[in-house]
């Protein structure tokens, strides 16, 4: 199982610089049948950041396609398991949203697939960047 990232998606969407390699990781995972999840939080911080940016449209086609892709899941934390993650917070030194991220990996036993630099030296799981995948 892999967790998807917040910035992998809006690597694509927002046509970055590595647009490119976040796309075909994303195809590969969807080609391969590779189980796949998103935080809810990070679907929400998706929708705010397109919509911020005034790309409606693109967002439902977004939404549209996730909705299908039998193999991508959404992960919705409870107000329990955010407690946990306050609590993960503080021996990560993480950021809220990251620890989301982190937390959500370790309960599911998944590669977190990221950009982010904030996990380059987590060591609690395994990290993977989008071109190791391809």
């Amino acid at each position: 199982m892999i967790l998807i990232d917040t910035n992998i998606f809006l690597e694509y969407l927002l046509a970055q610089e590595k647009a490119e390699e976040c796309f075909k990781a994303i195809e590969t995972i969807i080609d391969t049948d590779i189980d796949a999840v998103i935080s809810s939080f990070s679907l929400h911080s998706i929708e705010v950041i397109m919509l911020r940016s005034g790309l409606s449209n693109k967002l439902r086609e977004f939404l549209g396609v996730i909705s299908e892709i039998q193999y991508i899941k959404v992960y919705n934390t409870t107000p329990e398991e955010d407690i946990e993650i306050l609590d993960l917070m503080k021996d990560s030194r993480l950021d809220f949203d990251d620890t989301i991220q982190l937390y959500i990996a370790k309960k599911l036993n998944a590669l977190l697939l990221t950009l982010d630099r904030h996990f380059d030296n987590i060591t609690e799981v395994k990290v993977i960047k989008p071109w190791e995948i391809v």
